[in-house]
């Protein structure tokens, strides 16, 4: 299933706007953009091999890990497209996909680990 880089940034859209305002009030210093793919030293700084799949990646410093301290730069989420396009045969998958990595992304800024996201079910 493939969309446009526009179709595909309103999905992202779309998920964001999901969240409730809790969460959306204390997203600041964060960007989310889009990519292809991640690039190989993504995927060496994440220990990941040729045929893992990655479909989002949150860089930064977690809420939970900041205290007093804000960073200068914004953390950055970045959410892969072709992968994610690869895993999903309809719209309606490439849409769940989408939120279902959005999700994933900001839970990591606001510090859940990935095996809390597994019990969560957004592993």
């Amino acid at each position: 299933m493939q969309v446009s880089r526009d179709t595909f940034e309103d999905l992202i859209r779309l998920a964001i706007s999901t969240l409730p305002d809790e969460f959306l009030s204390k997203m600041d210093n964060v960007s989310i953009i889009v990519a292809d793919r991640p690039s190989p030293a993504q995927f060496a700084e994440n220990k990941l091999e040729s045929g893992d799949t990655l479909y989002g990646l949150y860089e930064g410093v977690p809420l939970t890990g900041r205290g007093s301290y804000v960073p200068p730069l914004p953390d950055v989420i970045t959410i892969f497209q072709e992968p994610i396009e690869d895993a999903s045969g309809s719209m309606g998958e490439l849409e769940h996909q989408v939120r279902t990595t959005v999700v994933h992304e900001i839970a990591h800024y606001f510090g859940f680990s990935d095996s809390e996201l597994g019990r969560l079910g957004l592993g």
